[in-house]
């Protein structure tokens, strides 16, 4: 009897709490930004929208400086004995990389992989915005759908990341309607496209020139995919042109409102299945060690958001020093055991993401010289946090697609997006993958863009 009146108090607690954050929840209107602001150096010029092809083509002077500096001896402190990857980058699996990077990594043979898909450049608002395009190699004749896709990288990942699943978006896979002809840009800072030189240059202002590369291309309606940065970019893009966009997919999303945030609480106390579903308990339980996890694996962004210029200089002045940094990322943010293993996983065989990948990435990073200006994004977007938080309120009409990879640091059932995303077209809990979905688990992720896209093409 006592079990029951618990459940019944829980559920009319649950549901006041509800009414009280609806009648609290104002929907706001969207910011208003500059429509056609000057992110370059100097005054505004007239804007050549010319589109040019551009080739990666590193001066073997850098790649040579490159050499010198992973020859150079290394200065390494010994790790602590047992303590694997829980301080962060081990120095031992550092040096085997090192190692690794300049006695058997060709970056001449990496780069003609780079250029296996046609680079080009188009200045938008003062910058040169740098974006691969990869072709779909159907036509519609042929009974399978042609399909514009904008697919966007974050942090500390690059356009590198797609390689593996360009090829399943691009050719009819079993089972879909569509093929998908992909444009992939670097957000402003990262890679090769130019760096902001003026501040406030953040999620809103990316967006906008997002939406003017994709118009420019031809494209008016075009669906969008991404994780992490991407994910957010792609979450205020359909929010703020929604006629433009035809579907967002996302492999990572984290939606910051009352109503989730009441949820969270309420299921931590009350029986599963009245507020978050059996099912769903690993992904926000026990709320001591996900709050935890996520304090202990943001310390980067604090840094980041705060002082980007400070550490920035550091690794933008070491290629051993930027490993380091980047690396330790992709070895915690793939599996959450990996901090507890020697190597944090990197150098293992079942590691998902090849070693010759991961300093591909790298070697973007250091050869574009972008480290602190990918960094500055934290700044821009984290030191206007209301503005994010503001986006999370206004309710998104587009049709929307979420891929739920287990090891990604945070995730969160359908019923609490459900509050940003009106229209959850389809949810998939992945059976294995972390953060770097398309990298880690191509195949996966292919899929489900190809399901949820030819779900929304049947509705139209």
């Amino acid at each position: 009897m006592g079990a029951i009146k618990f459940l019944v108090v829980g559920v009319l607690v649950a549901g006041v709490a509800f009414k009280v954050a609806e009648k609290m929840l104002v929907i706001p209107p969207i910011p208003a930004i500059d429509p056609n602001p000057w992110w370059g150096p100097g005054q505004p010029q007239p804007e050549d929208t010319t589109i040019k092809p551009f080739k990666i083509k590193i001066p073997e002077n850098d790649v040579e400086d490159l050499k010198a500096r992973l020859g150079l001896p290394l200065r390494l402190t010994p790790p602590l004995i047992g303590a694997n990857f829980t301080y962060g980058m081990s120095q031992n699996t550092l040096e085997q990389i090192v190692t690794y990077w300049k006695t058997k990594y060709n970056w001449t043979e990496r780069e003609k992989r780079l250029n296996q898909y046609p680079h080009f450049k188009t200045r938008i608002e003062g910058l040169d915005i740098h974006f691969l395009r990869a072709s779909a190699k159907v036509t519609e004749k042929k009974g399978t759908k042609v399909v514009p896709l904008l697919l966007i990288h974050g942090w500390p990942g690059s356009f590198v990341e797609f390689y593996s699943i360009l090829p399943l978006l691009t050719k009819p896979q079993d089972g879909s309607d569509v093929v998908f002809e992909v444009i992939c840009p670097s957000i402003p800072g990262y890679g090769f496209s130019q760096s902001s030189a003026k501040q406030g240059l953040g999620l809103m202002e990316t967006s906008q020139i997002f939406l003017k590369l994709m118009k420019r291309l031809g494209y008016d309606k075009f669906y969008l995919q991404g994780g992490d940065w991407g994910a957010i970019i792609s979450n205020f893009m359909a929010t703020m042109y929604p006629d433009n966009i035809l579907g967002v997919h996302l492999n990572m999303v984290a939606v910051n409102t009352p109503g989730p945030n009441i949820k969270l609480i309420l299921g931590a106390v009350l029986p599963a299945g009245i507020v978050v579903a059996e099912k769903d308990q690993d992904k926000l339980y026990p709320l001591g060690d996900k709050f935890s996890m996520i304090a202990r694996e943001t310390g980067y962004l604090h840094l980041q958001a705060t002082k980007p210029d400070t550490v920035g200089a550091a690794l933008n002045q070491s290629p051993v020093g930027l490993a380091s940094y980047i690396l330790e990322k992709f070895s915690t943010w793939t599996h959450q055991n990996n901090p507890h293993l020697p190597d944090g996983g990197l150098l293992q065989k079942d590691f998902p993401i090849p070693l010759d990948e991961l300093l591909d990435n790298i070697c973007v990073y250091w050869f574009t010289g972008s480290i602190t200006s990918s960094m500055r994004y934290y700044a821009e977007n984290f030191g206007r946090m209301s503005a994010t938080f503001l986006m999370d309120r206004i309710p998104c009409e587009v049709p929307a697609g979420i891929a739920v990879f287990p090891q990604e640091l945070l995730n969160q059932p359908k019923n609490f997006i459900a509050h940003k995303f009106h229209d959850i077209v389809t949810y998939t809990d992945q059976p294995a993958g972390g953060h770097f979905a398309a990298m880690e688990r191509p195949q996966l992720l292919a899929a489900d863009i190809h399901k949820f896209v030819s779900a929304v093409e049947k509705r139209r």
